[in-house]
């Protein structure tokens, strides 16, 4: 079959299940609209194109799958800039794929050029500058693949005017785009997580976005559940576990209430999952959780150590971390084994008497 590049672009997005766009036409992206005329795929007229790129980052949140917005060439790119950048910092996996005047005319200073590709290299998890309508069957799978691999982030493509019109004849199109295999942990360092969550006497868990990244909400439930650990949130991870739930604190940082924050400085071990520990959560770094060891498990190995230097360390997918420790190791209760702490006392009490036996105390004061 015989396709524009256009036309390609848009196929290959119903192949890949994107069922909405939003953006704006534009000169240099014209052909990709015309495409779009002629398919299921709804498209959302924006007013400007940074409300287009939000628009993504919202379908992406609420559906944990990639998304697109579209934009033409120059200040349609530029406009894109801060919601691309938004993206990389929040973790949200979208896809803005933007107009670009005709390969001759790059780099001659043309009406609305600019250098898409170069601008968006810093907020970018990757860019792609489209050289060939026959590229599309690669670069448009690669991007939504990119975009959710690994820690999801922005990726742009930048496709030329004449790309987009130049026909190709197609034999077959490529099977829909999966994310890469996440990081391999060893049982080892799994090992090691639960024997520093064992060892300690008052464990915190801060969830960071990392958790909802992995879908692994119902994961941490059960965790925290089986250990007890009371858990506490940063902004964008709230939702991971309902509010009412008896072990969460809330959030942490500047705008969190002063109890959660005191407990950091309390707490002996810190289980930091899918956390970047940014200022608006720390505050001053050198201060953070002070008596804490750190055991921090983020699919991204470069947040590891960036901020706080951790005692243990692990790349992995959290929600993949967390199965791993509640299928393989005890976790056992803080001072669960301590008849001298509360929590001991009640639980080898309850180990000695009969399930029918009735336990009662009085005030201890005799008042």
């Amino acid at each position: 079959m015989k396709l524009t590049g256009a036309e390609l672009i848009v196929r290959l997005l119903e192949l890949n299940r994107i069922t909405t766009v939003a953006g704006i036409p534009g000169g240099a992206n014209l052909p990709l609209y015309d495409a779009l005329g002629a398919s299921s795929i709804r498209h959302v007229l924006t007013r400007h194109e940074q409300g287009a790129g939000f628009i993504a980052q919202g379908m992406a949140r609420a559906s944990g799958r990639p998304a697109v917005c579209l934009g033409t060439s120059g200040p349609g790119a530029t406009n894109l800039l801060t919601a691309i950048a938004d993206a990389k910092l929040d973790s949200i996996p979208i896809v803005a794929i933007t107009g670009q005047v005709p390969r001759a005319m790059i780099g001659t200073d043309a009406f609305q050029e600019i250098d898409t590709y170069g601008l968006t290299v810093p907020i970018t998890k990757h860019n792609f500058l489209v050289r060939s309508a026959r590229d599309l069957l690669e670069v448009i799978p690669d991007a939504l693949r990119i975009a959710t691999s690994g820690r999801p982030g922005p990726v742009v493509v930048d496709v030329p005017k004449d790309v987009q019109t130049e026909a190709v004849e197609i034999g077959h199109l490529p099977a829909p785009a999966r994310p890469d295999p996440p990081p391999r942990f060893s049982t080892d360092e799994i090992g090691r997580a639960a024997e520093l969550i064992n060892a300690s006497k008052r464990p915190l868990l801060l969830a960071g976005a990392g958790v909802i990244a992995a879908q692994a909400s119902a994961r941490l439930r059960r965790l925290i559940k089986r250990a007890s650990i009371p858990t506490t949130a940063t902004l964008l991870a709230l939702g991971a576990l309902p509010h009412d739930h008896p072990l969460f604190l809330g959030m942490v940082g500047m705008h969190a209430a002063r109890f959660t924050n005191l407990l950091l400085d309390e707490c002996d071990l810190l289980i930091g999952l899918g956390v970047r520990f940014d200022d608006r959560a720390t505050g001053k770094a050198a201060e953070f959780c002070p008596r804490a060891k750190i055991l921090h498990i983020d699919i991204d190995p470069s947040e590891l150590g960036k901020i706080k230097e951790p005692a243990l360390g692990v790349t992995a997918d959290v929600g993949e971390a967390l199965s791993a420790l509640r299928e393989r190791y005890p976790l056992m209760v803080a001072g669960a084994d301590d008849p001298l702490r509360p929590y001991g006392v009640i639980r080898h009490a309850a180990a000695l008497l009969p399930e029918d036996a009735i336990v009662t105390s009085d005030v201890g004061q005799h008042q």
